[in-house]
């Protein structure tokens, strides 16, 4: 049984670290290991699309108590500017004022070659982070709908958000396929191998509408985490308004662990009252058409080069 925890306020700092601290049991971390933790920003110019700092400090105040003291806070941004310039924008950098942090730009990080899917289901291959499989990861990312996958979660955050630039990206020459079928596929297979051992959802703030940048904010004033981050996303995609059974990775992903809602438990607050209705993406219609008859074809094996 999966424990997931649930929290309701209206910060990021204390709604994150209400939501940790009611799983804290279940968080066990190695001794020696490196702690790394993931926030989710797309582009250096907009502050809803990113997750906000106060989660990431939550996350790093909680960790300190398990007996972490040295952190890496790592990402790479995908378009419209560089992450460094994100990190200082969204006042991350600050943290080293208190915390020993090592920011690090997961584009310049060192790779693993790894295959994905073109818009035609043949593999391609494309560069992941090897610092993503290297850590005790930690994936913390703002709730948001999503154009080609529904909605952006802590699983998602860490598929794509590993894959380093411009790979991930088709305007820019990437070979990984946006298409909501092949996309769907992809991130299964990514997130078999990397893993995150801690994920937490913030949707104090969420986006809702034509996210992950084009969306508006919607105050759902709930914060999710757990050391299943299958189990964290499906409770998050409920919260949205979502059936996780509409989103193809979940769908994929939970068919390959025989995971269902009876396979959770949520501690802390209501889900009942948890509840909101995002807005879906204007294309929403469109991508829920992700399913491919012989999916597990597509997800069952080795795809590390």
């Amino acid at each position: 049984m999966a424990r997931v925890g649930l929290s309701r306020g209206n910060n990021s700092y204390d709604t994150v670290r209400k939501a940790l601290e009611s799983i804290s049991d279940d968080v066990h971390i190695p001794t020696g290991v490196s702690v790394l933790i993931k926030p989710n920003m797309v582009i250096e110019s907009l502050e809803l699309a990113a997750t906000p700092v106060g989660a990431v400090q939550a996350t790093i105040d909680f960790l300190i108590e398990k007996g972490v003291r040295k952190f890496i806070v790592a990402e790479g941004t995908a378009a419209n500017g560089d992450t460094m310039s994100a990190f200082e924008r969204f006042g991350y950098l600050s943290l080293k004022e208190k915390y020993d942090i090592e920011f690090r730009d997961l584009n310049q990080d060192e790779y693993i070659k790894f295959e994905v899917l073109d818009v035609n289901l043949k593999p391609v291959s494309i560069r992941l982070a090897k610092s993503c499989l290297d850590s005790y990861l930690v994936s913390v990312a703002r709730m948001k709908t999503h154009v080609r996958v529904i909605a952006t979660l802590s699983i998602k955050n860490v598929a794509i958000g590993a894959i380093l630039d411009p790979d991930r990206n088709p305007a820019r020459g990437g070979l990984v396929s946006h298409d909501s079928k092949s996309l769907n596929l992809s991130i299964t297979r990514i997130a078999q191998a990397i893993v995150p051992q801690l994920a937490i959802n913030d949707g104090v703030v969420g986006m809702q509408g034509n996210g992950p940048v084009d969306g508006v904010p919607i105050s759902s004033g709930v914060a999710v985490a757990g050391t299943d981050a299958l189990a964290v996303d499906r409770i998050g995609a409920r919260i949205m308004g979502f059936d996780p059974r509409t989103i193809g990775y979940l769908w994929y992903l939970s068919q390959l662990r025989s995971m269902s809602s009876e396979n959770i438990q949520v501690v802390g607050d209501d889900i009942s009252q948890c509840i909101s209705k995002y807005s879906p993406h204007e294309k929403f219609a469109e991508v829920l058409g992700w399913w491919v008859k012989d999916w597990h074809s597509y997800v069952d094996g080795d795809y590390l080069h």
